[in-house]
């Protein structure tokens, strides 16, 4: 009986991969042109369904310590937004929802715990194929016609994210071989026609590491590693020089500019540090700065700060108020950026842990995702968008992988 459970939720699971893959990643933007922007919220609806079943047919009613941390986190501040009124409640609960939808992923495929079999795996590898065939035409007619990046994939940072899901997911469900590296580094090369400085430092990392690491490597502080760890972010700085240098000298805090001469980007950057040391300690709330659902309803800090007459951050044309990541994190304080950075190093150690005990393709993939996002979450809010919660699911799966497999013997925390 629990086999056929279990075997019910492999199935499912597998489905709803699919599903996500296809509708909330490679064509979501074409749907959305369509009036219909909420695939990722049914596929979200569908992760929580299927945790719920996982949940109720277990005789424990096992639920993750470490969800269960999250969510009341999470619900700590919803209650403190809507107390110090940060914005209007229906802002508030837009926000909220926005914000948890990554972890609601994480954790939801964390633990249910599903496995894909060798043909399912089969399947995907083939899906992977003809979606990256698609993108690579997609970015090298963009380079053309921008029309064809507009109407299909929105925008070039999406060819960037999109080359990634596809290079990590067949990574995952490949034998890791030196072949599956290789096709591994081509797929993930296909982002280069996005031209995103971010990515060619993802790029090069993703392509150091993957033939760097191997199963007599350990991950520890040395004369070799330290040489190697500097030589890769020599090489990520020299690619992304251009942006470094635009974003953070000529529009940063070094260029000797005023506040409002500062890019809209640079100014969500400069005033989230204001709004940390003036909402201190738990920020100024959901739907109160840098974030979709501040913009959509438009928050008054704008105003309070002098950020309503800049460029992308006017009430009327709000383009840039979500164009960055980290700058939300303002929203709550300096707890809320503690438990973040804790989130991710917590993961990361555990990872690193993980490959140490010579597990190298799931730790790997692990690793590479935690810095997709440390890296994204500069200049992108990916990680509450559909890519970043498909993402989010592949790294619950990985996790989940070295749990099913009896190597994981305790669950990532964020505590």
């Amino acid at each position: 009986m629990q086999d056929a459970k279990h075997a019910f939720i492999n199935r499912q699971f597998f489905n709803l991969t699919l599903f996500t893959l296809i509708f909330g990643v490679m064509f979501y933007d074409v749907i959305s042109m369509l009036g219909f922007s909420y695939v990722d919220e049914i596929c979200a609806v569908l992760m929580l369904a299927l945790f719920g079943y996982k949940v109720f047919n277990t005789k424990t009613w096992e639920f993750n310590r470490s969800f269960l941390i999250v969510i009341c986190v999470f619900i700590f501040y919803l209650i403190y937004s809507m107390a110090i009124q940060s914005n209007t409640k229906g802002a508030i609960l837009m926000d909220f929802i926005i914000q948890l939808k990554p972890y609601l992923a994480f954790f939801c495929v964390y633990a249910v715990r599903p496995v894909f079999s060798e043909n399912q795996k089969k399947i995907i590898r083939q899906l992977i194929a003809l979606c990256s065939i698609y993108v690579l035409l997609i970015g090298i007619l963009g380079l053309i016609d921008y029309s064809f990046i507009e109407y299909t994939l929105g925008h070039y940072s999406r060819v960037a994210t999109a080359s990634s899901i596809l290079a990590l997911l067949y990574l995952y469900c490949s034998d890791y071989t030196k072949t599956d590296k290789l096709i591994f580094v081509l797929i993930l090369a296909i982002g280069i026609l996005s031209t995103r400085s971010k990515h060619f430092g993802f790029f090069i990392i993703c392509a150091l590491l993957v033939f760097y690491l191997n199963r007599s490597f350990t991950i520890k502080l040395n004369l070799k590693n330290l040489f190697f760890i500097v030589a890769a972010l020599a090489l990520v700085v020299l690619v992304a020089w251009n942006k470094i240098y635009y974003y953070f000298v000529t529009g940063g805090f070094g260029s000797g500019r005023s506040a409002d001469d500062l890019y809209a980007r640079m100014a969500l950057y400069y005033f989230s540090i204001l709004i940390l040391r003036d909402y201190f300690p738990f920020g100024s709330g959901f739907a109160s700065y840098a974030t979709y659902a501040s913009g959509e309803s438009y928050s008054t800090i704008y105003a309070k700060y002098g950020m309503s007459g800049m460029h992308g951050l006017t009430k009327a044309a709000p383009d840039f108020i979500a164009d960055t990541y980290y700058p939300a994190l303002a929203q709550f304080g300096y707890v809320g950026l503690v438990l973040f950075f804790l989130f991710w190093f917590n993961l990361l150690k555990k990872a690193v842990g993980m490959f140490n005990k010579g597990f190298i393709k799931e730790s790997l993939i692990a690793i590479l995702i935690i810095l997709f996002f440390l890296i994204e979450c500069t200049s992108d809010a990916t990680i509450t968008h559909n890519r970043g919660m498909f993402m989010m699911m592949l790294m619950g799966l990985v996790f989940s992988d070295l749990k099913n497999k009896n190597l994981c013997p305790h669950e990532p925390t964020i505590s």
